[in-house]
């Protein structure tokens, strides 16, 4: 069997959390060893990736950028812009994320067990936490989770297949909660009003490349 970018992720089932766990540390570590040199790599050749570069995403306190795409798996970065939050939603796929720099607010909810009729008033969190640089954590697909992030917060994230059409979004100030779906399920419009040009893409990557830490001098 070829294997590809991130050996430990090959075949992984990502289902299994435990394993996950295990994979995606190891998988982790590749990326951001030796000043994150995996991790520069994959950035600085990611302007060139037409396929690649469709998938980068910009929101108003967020920009999302696909670095790869591997046979069950996608690496990406998340970067925060100031005053982002979210609102507490299960996902599509599971993942696991690791902190690169700042740190955000972390509240998981439970699971989505009758989370499509769930009165938004009920929901409680069930753990609080603060994510740092080097902590990194893994979620189902079925968990709730909400984060708040510092400004300048980067996370990287290695999200497995879908397994769902679509997530859920609990909107307590509205009371309400509404279903999103992937970009399978979007118009051309819908697509095109996130998509990330190239200049900012180019900016993007400029901005996570000078956050890298600094290289360590070996003395004698």
């Amino acid at each position: 069997m070829t294997t590809g970018l991130l050996p430990s992720l090959d075949g992984l089932d990502w289902d299994d959390l435990p394993a996950v766990a295990s994979a995606t540390t190891e998988a982790f570590d590749a990326l951001t060893r030796n000043n994150w040199a995996l991790l520069a790599n994959l950035l600085t050749a990611l302007p060139g990736d037409a396929e690649l570069g469709a998938m980068c995403e910009q929101f108003d306190f967020l920009d999302k950028l696909v670095i790869h795409q591997g046979d069950r798996y996608r690496v990406r970065l998340h970067r925060f812009r100031p005053g982002y939050f979210d609102r507490p939603h299960d996902h599509r796929w599971s993942f696991a994320s690791m902190i690169l720099t700042g740190s955000y607010q972390h509240v998981q909810y439970g699971t989505n067990e009758g989370f499509d009729t769930i009165d938004p008033a009920t929901l409680v969190p069930r753990q609080i936490r603060t994510e740092r640089p080097g902590d990194h954590y893994v979620l189902h697909h079925t968990a709730v989770h909400s984060v708040h992030a510092d400004a300048g917060t980067i996370s990287l994230v290695l999200r497995g297949p879908a397994t769902k059409d679509a997530f859920r979004i609990i909107d307590a100030p509205s009371g309400g909660s509404f279903t999103a779906r992937g970009a399978q399920s979007e118009t051309d419009a819908q697509r095109d009003a996130k998509r990330m040009p190239l200049p900012v893409i180019n900016a993007a990557i400029s901005d996570v490349l000078a956050a890298r830490p600094a290289t360590q001098e070996v003395t004698a």
